[in-house]
């Protein structure tokens, strides 16, 4: 009874974070452009070629309460919601078509904070089974507290989602190994095929998990019943019916009716060249035939996935430790890890790493480091580099090792430096509220210097607009300069925007400026200037009315 009281408190407190943090943040890049309104056009007008940029999954999930409970309104014309900038679309859905999009916004993100709270539930249940109650308390407390979790808990993307199916898959197939059972064996292979319909990387479960199977066959007891080929090969193959059914089941063309298709069909004649040694005109009737003639299913997750490939072959600009390049950084998540995680937690999770390997490593050891390692690697060595959200995955996972230093408490002096992390942890979240998604910890110095080292979701998303408006508001301010990073409205918060002119971008005039944190290096003269105020860490505002 004490214990269920302890995660009711614990999950309160994380719902409370979340919930209260909503109201201050403006709708974020991928939110308005990407996610809620293409969930809409899925779920009414069942177009999933529309947007194939992330599996359907998510998109399903943050537009289902505004399509059961606010009645949006979509465009009768099919070009209107296929237009080639997906962001036009967004906005036009939120503040053209319709006009409640703070509710609509709301909505979607609270269904994530109930899933958010699930994860968490999750969470604590499979480290009760490994571990016992005592560090599944501590894993739930990490998780609680955790502002890369909260950040992205109250936002309607696809990361919170993703880290919620990867767990459910890992747990289930944890149950499978324990009683490889037929009842284990479906949940296995639902739970499997569901995370690979919230994200494209989700791919990558399929080798960790051949690698976990072929790691408990060498290490289960000679009396325990052993998981067969087939056993895995069922589970493949529901994930695989699963994938469709989430697809409807469609049988169709890879590029028929699919947005961008003769772009696609280019890069893909470009990539089969690489990798078969046959004329060009062999390789565009291969590629004729297996995009255009040929049904498949799954075909809306190929083309995505196709164009996963093409997004990384081309590259991201990305901000890193003080540069702008397309260029992938191998050091980008390793930095991006140690900066963005609370310094208590990182040292928490080297201790729970020690405890783990003090003995010889169980299955249960097996299935939280080995995903870990493995993810880890393939994200270091991933051309797309816009965001410790990438990494949201694996924070369960760390949580668990982490919370196994626990068992360190019986030694004096780490006891008081475990005492002083959880309560150093406790302190660095609060105070970071509601800013949760700017939050770096002190060896970056803090929300006020991350912009320095990283930038995109890691800082700036387009969420600061209330704190902007709170601000022109407090000192009276009827108009302000601004270079806006993000989709929403500046104009819906009462901001009264004008654009940059040429010769404002290299030298500004006496009036007053905000600019996003993304787009600081567009504007030349930031370099030699301080920001008069900050408004939520993510929009940098500058003050030159008295200048002479």
């Amino acid at each position: 009874m004490k214990n269920t009281i302890l995660v009711i408190l614990l999950l309160g407190i994380f719902a409370l974070l979340a919930i209260t943090s909503i109201a201050g943040k403006s709708g974020t890049c991928d939110e308005i452009a990407h996610h809620i309104a293409t969930g809409v056009v899925f779920l009414e007008k069942g177009d999933l070629k529309m947007s194939t940029e992330s599996p359907p999954l998510p998109r399903y999930i943050v537009a289902a309460p505004v399509v059961a409970f606010l009645d949006p309104v979509l465009p009768t014309d099919k070009n209107v919601w296929r237009n080639q900038d997906r962001a036009v679309f967004g906005r036009d859905f939120f503040f053209k078509y319709n006009s409640n999009s703070k509710q609509m916004l709301f909505a979607s993100r609270f269904v994530v904070i109930v899933l958010g709270i699930m994860l968490g539930l999750l969470l604590y249940i499979w480290s009760s089974r490994m571990y016992g109650e005592r560090i599944a308390l501590f894993a739930l407390f990490l998780y609680s507290f955790s502002p890369n979790i909260l950040a992205h808990t109250r936002l309607a993307t696809t990361d919170l989602i993703t880290t919620l199916f990867m767990l459910l898959s890992l747990f289930t197939f944890w149950a499978f190994i324990k009683k490889p059972c037929a009842v284990n064996i479906i949940l296995a292979g639902i739970f499997l095929g569901l995370a690979q319909l919230s994200k494209y990387s989700m791919l990558i479960l399929y080798p960790i998990l051949i690698v976990l199977y072929v790691i408990t066959l060498f290490i289960s007891n000679q009396d325990q019943k052993k998981p067969s080929v087939a056993n895995i090969l069922s589970i493949f193959l529901i994930s695989l019916f699963v994938m469709w059914g989430g697809y409807g089941f469609s049988m169709e063309p890879i590029l028929e009716n699919a947005m961008r298709a003769q772009e696609k069909m280019d890069f893909s004649v470009f990539f089969l060249q690489k990798l078969l040694p046959v004329s060009q005109q062999s390789i565009r009737a291969l590629a004729d035939f297996l995009l255009l003639r040929l049904p498949v299913p799954l075909g809306e997750h190929i083309l995505g996935f196709l164009g996963v490939i093409k997004h990384s072959y081309e590259g991201h600009i990305t901000y890193f430790l003080g540069s702008w390049s397309a260029k992938a950084s191998p050091l980008y998540f390793l930095v991006a890890f140690t900066l963005k995680t609370p310094i208590p937690i990182i040292f928490l999770l080297v201790l729970g790493l020690i405890r783990s390997f003090k003995k010889k490593l169980s299955i249960n050891e097996y299935f939280l480091i080995v995903p870990v390692v493995v993810y880890f690697i393939i994200a270091l060595r991933s051309n797309l580099q816009i965001g410790i959200r990438h990494l949201l995955p694996i924070y369960p996972l760390c949580f668990m090792i982490s919370a196994r230093s626990i068992d360190f408490l019986r030694y004096k002096l780490l006891k008081i430096v475990i005492i002083i992390s959880c309560a150093w942890l406790v302190l660095g979240t609060l105070i970071t509220w509601p800013h949760f998604l700017s939050y770096f910890n002190e060896i970056a110095g803090g929300p006020n210097n991350g912009w320095q080292y990283l930038r995109d979701s890691n800082i700036d998303w387009g969420q600061d607009l209330p704190a902007l408006s709170q601000y022109l508001k407090e000192n009276k301010i009827d108009e302000v300069t601004l270079e806006y990073f993000g989709e929403d409205l500046p104009w819906g918060y009462g901001i009264n925007a004008a654009p940059f002119t040429e010769l404002e971008y290299i030298k500004p005039e006496n009036k007053i400026y905000a600019i996003s944190v993304q787009y600081l290096d567009n504007v030349k003269w930031t370099e030699d200037c301080a920001p008069t105020k900050k408004a939520g860490y993510s929009i940098f505002i500058y003050d030159f009315r008295n200048n002479k």
